[in-house]
């Protein structure tokens, strides 16, 4: 998942945010910028920060953006997180350097990437503090995040014979969320097997998104939040319908299972997406969105005067899986005979 988000990132230079850019790299001549974008996921044991730099050529950009030492800092910073529980420290994890990640082609040099990784079991009620420390200055950059809790999914109700009931009218899909998630976004995935005519198999899964919703973002609560999703349920079998062509050398087709899948997310990866999100209306003026800051040295970093020389994003996010291995009899009844979907052959005779 990580892979995924850092490319989509690293096309640019600069973080667009929630306000204006209190800074341009262009007009503070020479000065460090550091660039940052780590997401934790508490199911990972392996973790991954990107750090690089912001960088001026009087040449062509293009040219230099292939020169790797021209934006990676390399070996000349030091990367490691401080873990909290409340205000109690834990424990500090040290990152160090790899270039096991290939990036793919683009703007800036490639195959050959440097990226910052550490081993680590990460805590769901724990919070955890970056720190990028420069070997040759005093510079220091930081950023904090609390790990995405825990879910529990209410409704529906995953019973002993593990069927999901989905009828045409008004569905709820609801579950208890740690105070530490912010947004999350539900999907559902239904898998399904074609018997061909031949004698041979095909599976096939059609993915629906069912919606989102803003949870309170209250990581020092200890009670989780009540969250509800709604839906239509004839939306399930017109996504069914919609979704799987009617193939003549098919001789019958089975549901194989049916996966709830809710992605979760801290306040810092919500905002950054709104923010970089594409405008549709008239206004056209980026915002922008960073929740990492630059110090200049140690000192005006406990004074809290951070000088704006630093942009990205730390934050974190998840997912829980919920799996009901088929519809109940109302709702098979509507697959096999309902107006979306009678003409996929869908049965229960193997």
């Amino acid at each position: 998942m990580f892979r995924k988000i850092l490319l989509y990132l690293l096309a640019a230079t600069l973080l667009y945010a929630c306000e204006k850019q209190p800074f341009s790299v262009n007009t503070r001549n020479r000065e460090d910028v550091t660039i940052l974008y780590g997401l934790l996921n508490p199911a990972d044991t392996l973790h991954y920060i990107k750090v690089y730099k912001g960088f001026l050529t009087e040449g062509n950009a293009y040219e230099a953006a292939k020169d790797l030492h021209n934006y990676s800092y390399i070996d000349s910073i030091d990367v490691y997180m401080e873990e909290y529980q409340g205000d109690a420290y834990i424990r500090t994890i040290n990152f160090d350097t790899t270039t096991a990640i290939p990036k793919d082609s683009g703007t800036f040099a490639y195959p050959l990437q440097v990226l910052y990784s550490a081993p680590a079991n990460l805590q769901q009620d724990c919070r955890y503090v970056l720190y990028v420390k420069n070997k040759y200055s005093p510079k220091i950059v930081r950023s904090e995040t609390s790990i995405v809790g825990s879910l529990f999914m209410t409704r529906p109700a995953i019973t002993l014979s593990k069927e999901i009931n989905i009828l045409e009218q008004q569905q709820l899909i609801r579950f208890r969320a740690a105070n530490s998630i912010y947004y999350c976004e539900v999907l559902m995935h239904y898998h399904y097997t074609e018997s061909m005519k031949d004698g041979s198999n095909r599976h096939g899964v059609v993915s629906w998104k069912v919606g989102g919703i803003h949870g309170q973002a209250n990581p020092n609560s200890t009670i989780m939040q009540e969250l509800t999703v709604s839906y239509q349920g004839y939306q399930f079998f017109q996504k069914i319908g919609s979704g799987i062509t009617d193939d003549p050398e098919v001789r019958s087709r089975h549901t194989d299972s049916i996966v709830i899948q809710i992605y979760k997310t801290g306040e810092e990866m919500y905002k950054y997406l709104l923010a970089s999100s594409a405008s549709t209306g008239l206004n056209q003026e980026r915002l922008t969105y960073t929740n990492i800051y630059s110090y200049a040295s140690p000192s005006d970093m406990a004074a809290g005067k951070s000088d704006g020389l630093a942009l990205g994003l730390f934050s974190t996010s998840g997912s829980d899986r919920f799996t009901f291995r088929d519809l109940g009899t109302i709702s098979r009844d509507s697959l096999f005979h309902g107006r979306f979907t009678k003409h996929l052959k869908f049965t229960d005779i193997y």
